[in-house]
Formats: structure tokens, C-alpha cells, sequence
């Protein structure tokens, strides 16, 4: 079953991926940029075995000017044979668009938490992480507190929480080189997707939420806003933005 608001799932060991990429694009690259994403990027990625859905995103205000969001079956296919090849053999297209990426945050997720289902038209992210050995006690306060105070009120269509692993991050591969540097990566992530941006973002305040978060061992990084630009389901059937399709049967999750 797909969780209905106020009542999220832990998704344990069988936590579905999330791949998040945030980063700026040079300005002489950008439309080429754009159209190499949805002509070309976003469909190869999709046809790797796993894959399940891809989201675009572009900037309100501060933060990364673009973000992608691709949600996996799990973590594990970030270094399936499939996936890495696509790592190590950059097509011609991506090999002329990569140099103008630029401050490039890409992380390799699992979905550890999430409540709600399908899409929103705009997004929150807010970068975090929890204190040395408050893991429990951060998930928790994000479960009960963020969940019930934000979900019913905050124009919120689903709320995930996303925590990165470098070991399925990965290090240095061909594409990575293209941008001319080491990616930065992230620790954890909550996702608020909104109906309503202007009335999410006064909900979901930093300043507000900072003294509750860190009294539970959550510690707030950053806040950012984003427009939804494109989304689009693969065609392996399974689930797509927290939902099963029709005529596809939903992965199995556990309380």
C-alpha cells in the first residue's frame, strides 16, 4: 500500500533509491543544457534497468539554479553493471555539455522515510544531517513532529526523508572528470514536494524549526526552492512518485 498522509513508512533494507543532483549550468551552455537533459539524458537514464522515475527542477531564488530527482528501485542500482556503464562511456552530447556544469552536489540516497504520494508542482529541499549517534532519535522527530505538524497544513503533497551513502555515491568516473572536478555530496535530505510553494515555504522555516530539530539531534544546513520543470515515469513498471501505476503491482514495504 502507498502511505496516506500522517501515516509514513520506515522502509527499512528494502528502501527504495534516490539519485539527487543539484548544479549550476554556465550561461553559454544552458539551453544546450536543457535540451540535452530532455532529449537525451533523462530517456537513457530511465532505460537502466531500476529506474523508476525522473523529476526536473528549476531555482525560485537561491540554491543550484536546476535540480534532478530520480527515484530507483534501490540504492543498489547506483552500482548495478547497467548503471556504471552509462558512467564510462559518456555519449558525444554529454561529453560537449558537461564542462558547463558547475557547483555540482550529486548524491546517492535511500529513502529511509516517506508519507504521501505523486507530485507536486514545486519543491523544498533542506540539507541535514544528524548529530554523532542521534540518527534514531533525527528520524524520530521527523516521523512524528515534521510529519504531523507539516503534512495536514502546509499545502505538502508528500515528504521523504533521503539519506546519502557514499559507499553507492561512488568516487571519480568519466562523467565526473567532463565537469572538471569532484562532485560535492550531501548527508541527509528532506524533500517536501508542495502544491502551494509560497504557503510551504512559510511552514517549513529554518529559523523556526532550527531549536526543535537540534534538541532531536537534527542538525539544518540549507533551504532551497524549487519549480517543477518535467516529469516522467519509466517504462519497467513498478512504482512511480510513491504511487503504483495501473496494471503494475507495488513493491512490498514494511511499518
Amino acid at each position: 500500500m502507498t502511505s496516506s498522509i500522517g501515516e509514513g513508512k520506515n522502509q527499512g533494507p528494502a528502501a527504495p533509491g534516490v539519485l539527487l543532483v543539484l548544479n549550476d549550468v554556465a550561461s553559454e551552455f544552458e539551453e544546450e543544457f536543457n535540451r540535452w537533459y530532455q532529449q537525451q539524458h533523462v530517456p537513457e537514464r530511465l532505460a537502466v534497468p531500476g529506474f523508476r522515475s525522473a523529476r526536473r527542477y528549476r531555482a525560485v531564488d537561491s540554491g543550484p539554479a536546476y535540480m534532478a530527482v530520480y527515484e530507483c528501485d534501490s540504492i543498489e542500482v547506483f552500482t548495478s553493471k547497467a548503471y556504471q556503464e552509462r558512467l564510462a562511456n559518456p555519449t558525444d552530447w554529454t561529453r560537449k555539455v558537461m564542462p558547463g556544469f558547475r557547483n555540482m552536489l550529486r548524491a546517492a540516497c535511500r529513502q529511509t522515510w516517506s508519507t504521501g504520494a505523486g507530485v507536486g508542482g514545486a519543491a523544498i529541499i533542506v540539507q541535514c544531517k544528524p548529530a554523532p549517534g542521534r540518527d534514531e532519535s533525527a528520524r524520530r522527530f521527523v516521523e512524528a513532529r515534521l510529519a504531523e505538524e507539516l503534512m495536514p497544513s502546509a499545502a505538502l503533497v508528500r515528504m521523504s526523508l533521503w539519506e546519502a551513502d557514499p559507499d553507492y555515491t561512488g568516487g571519480a568516473s568519466p562523467e565526473m572528470a567532463l565537469r572538471g572536478g569532484p562532485d560535492r555530496s550531501a548527508d541527509w535530505a528532506l524533500f517536501f514536494e508542495s502544491h502551494d510553494l509560497r504557503k510551504s515555504a512559510a511552514a517549513i522555516n529554518l529559523q523556526g524549526l532550527a531549536a526543535a530539530a537540534l534538541a532531536a539531534g537534527l542538525l539544518l544546513s540549507s533551504c532551497a526552492k524549487y519549480h517543477l520543470m518535467h516529469a516522467r515515469c519509466s517504462e519497467q513498471g513498478g512504482e512511480c512518485f510513491g504511487a503504483p501505476r495501473p496494471g503494475s503491482q507495488a513493491l512490498p514495504r514494511r511499518n
